[in-house]
């Protein structure tokens, strides 16, 4: 296969990069859109990251603060992660019996796995388009430099 040359290489950082911020903007309409983060450090924490080995692109790692995880299980502020299932059973019970058991009103807010899905599946989506035009690109290029082909089947 041909060694990328320093164009493609400019060019699929700066793809990867543009979606990455676009990812990252999108999570933030998810925020503001849920009401969650009163201080929005949060909201501000978001960062992005190339992650390479030399020239070539390895990766993005997408960066926020780890209670922005909580806050989408419904956990923290006295709810612990093995606690949601009787919290919200002791939540019913108050409300229907008129207990008093101990309970917290911390419920999920569904802000990052569903979005961070369709974002990802968006990035594949596109990457193997250009990745399947480049193929093409490049057998059309071999194609048209021989005058013979040799197909075999095996069967």
């Amino acid at each position: 296969m041909a060694e990328k040359t320093l164009f493609d290489q400019i060019e699929i950082r700066g793809f990867v990069d543009g979606w990455a911020r676009l990812t990252i903007e999108a999570w933030r309409k998810e925020l503001r859109k849920k009401k969650i983060g009163v201080t929005d450090e949060l909201y501000r924490s978001f960062t992005h990251q190339l992650k390479r080995d030399r020239e070539d692109l390895l990766g993005v790692m997408l960066k926020f603060k780890f209670y922005g995880r909580l806050r989408d299980m419904g956990v923290g502020r006295g709810v612990a992660a093995h606690e949601r299932f009787t919290n919200k059973q002791n939540l019913t019970a108050n409300k229907q019996y008129g207990t008093s058991l101990m309970a917290v009103k911390r419920s999920p807010g569904r802000w990052f796995n569903k979005r961070k899905t369709h974002q990802i599946h968006r990035l594949r989506e596109m990457l193997s388009v250009r990745t399947s035009t480049a193929v093409s690109t490049h057998i059309q290029g071999i194609m048209a430099s021989q005058s013979e082909y040799n197909i075999t089947f095996n069967g």
